[in-house]
């Protein structure tokens, strides 16, 4: 079967994550039964592998501009689709991709939408509501939605008012080559009085969350550090949060550190105590199975999908309560059998995603839809 990859919406980091891991393995894995054929632009150009003779790439006249790439796709789409005989689409923007006439598949990845609280200026208004209707059509036409945590099901459905014609999870996978080069997790004891934070920072991540329980944390005697690694999605939250660090007098205890390559990485998850996200708004928490990999244990807020990808190797707490968190991350830094504990759930937790496990849904749905055809 000949399928259509839809990669025009793929513009940050995370999207290139799901998109790269699953299309790996179903070309891997389907290979003499599928081949795929990635549209994207100028801009994610930097998405092409070489992933074998049945992945082609092809760019196309659109940008990252998403008003600029829903024209393109109506007026062009259909004519490039009948060009690559193609027998499905794949739509990676969570919507069906305009202009298409044949069968799709939609992978749902953003909740963005959902939450008018970080919907700032009249553009996001009303791109948050073109969302909101596109991913109602989607649930209610779709061949298909897979979606990245049973959460985003769940906010799918809710939206549209109705079940999916065919709906499964379809979680992000950690590549086996990192789980060889994780190695032994470091005891308790050999770990720095630590607290990590990976993620591109965004107002919904909620970074003053994280200041609040580390200054009660301190006012306790838990001199921890907080580690904030990864980009910056807006400069000036980046100064909202320095200003406030300074303010705080929390300044010789948390280190900013913007994006840091693979290795380094790698070090923050392996000698911090503890990983802490307390997000508003998360699709999947990939940072939070990346940390448990290391046998790092997690703290993060009863919001969206976090709970349910970090399992029992996390401790729940609730939104935005500063005295739940300093108590939840306190355990976990001071108390070495409470650790313990938590890092060898963690580590059986990280098991489940894997990327042969988690693509195997959609790899299924692909070959039952090539033998019905």
């Amino acid at each position: 079967m000949r399928v259509a990859v839809d990669a025009l919406p793929i513009n940050n980091f995370s999207g290139r994550r799901v998109l790269l891991g699953h299309l790996r393995n179903l070309a891997a894995a389907g290979r003499g039964r599928h081949s795929f054929h990635v549209l994207h632009h100028a801009g994610n150009r930097d998405l092409r592998r070489d992933l074998g003779e049945n992945v082609e790439w092809l760019e196309c006249a659109s940008g990252a501009q998403w008003t600029r790439r829903l024209i393109w796709q109506r007026l062009a789409m259909r004519g490039l689709l009948r060009r690559i005989g193609a027998d499905i689409l794949l739509s990676t923007s969570g919507a069906l991709t305009p202009g298409a006439d044949i069968p799709q598949v939609v992978l749902a990845q953003n909740p963005w939408c959902f939450f008018p609280a970080f919907h700032r200026s009249a553009n996001d208004k009303l791109k948050a509501s073109l969302q909101r209707f596109g991913y109602r059509r989607a649930q209610r036409r779709a061949e298909a939605v897979f979606y990245l945590s049973d959460y985003l099901a769940s906010a799918y459905r809710e939206n549209a008012g109705a079940p999916p014609r065919h709906g499964e999870t379809l979680y992000v996978g950690v590549d086996d080559g990192v789980f060889a080069a994780a190695g032994d997790a470091l005891p308790h004891g050999e770990r720095e009085l630590a607290i990590l934070t990976v993620s591109v920072m965004a107002r919904h991540k909620a970074i003053g969350d994280i200041l609040d329980a580390l200054q009660l944390l301190h006012a306790r005697g838990v001199m921890a550090r907080l580690y904030l690694v990864g980009p910056w999605a807006d400069a000036d939250y980046r100064r909202e949060i320095a200003g406030r660090i300074q303010r705080s007098d929390l300044g010789d205890y948390v280190s900013i550190t913007g994006a840091v390559d693979d290795a380094e990485l790698a070090a923050y998850y392996r000698r911090s105590r503890v990983f802490c996200l307390l997000s508003r708004c998360e699709s999947f928490g990939i940072p939070a199975v990346e940390a448990q990999l290391f046998g790092t244990p997690c703290v993060v807020a009863d919001a969206c999908a976090p709970p349910e990808i970090a399992g029992p190797g996390g401790l729940v707490v609730p939104l935005a309560d500063a005295q739940a968190t300093a108590l939840a991350l306190e355990g976990l830094l001071e108390n070495e059998r409470q650790w313990a504990t938590a890092s060898k759930a963690a580590l059986t937790n990280v098991e489940r995603f894997r990327w042969d496990r988690v693509s195997e849904p959609l790899l299924r749905y692909l070959d039952r839809r090539g033998t019905s055809a």
